[in-house]
């Protein structure tokens, strides 16, 4: 049986980048923000978040991670604004 990954002492994060090398080092998740070392920056221009949840269809969790199905349809799930070239749809 292939290796899986998962949550468990063998198979968890620590092991992630053994089957996805960039989730070596400071590409994993979660990330650990130092708030004593963030630094405001006033050029960053402000961005939104909007979110239907009537433009969820289906969802399909398998144990181990969640497929979501959308059809948003008349923009109401979008990200706006900040460094974003134009707007992006949830699909």
């Amino acid at each position: 049986m292939a290796k899986e990954w998962g949550y468990a002492s063998h198979n968890g994060p620590d092991h992630w980048h053994e089957l996805y090398p960039i989730a070596k080092g400071d590409n994993q998740s979660p990330i650990e923000l130092h708030t004593k070392d963030i630094k405001h920056d006033p050029s960053l221009q402000p961005w939104s978040a909007s979110y239907d949840p009537g433009s969820c269809k289906s969802i399909l969790n398998n144990g181990k991670t969640c497929r979501v199905v959308f059809d948003d349809t008349f923009d109401r799930s979008m990200l706006r604004g900040g460094p974003l070239t134009g707007p992006y749809r949830l699909r």
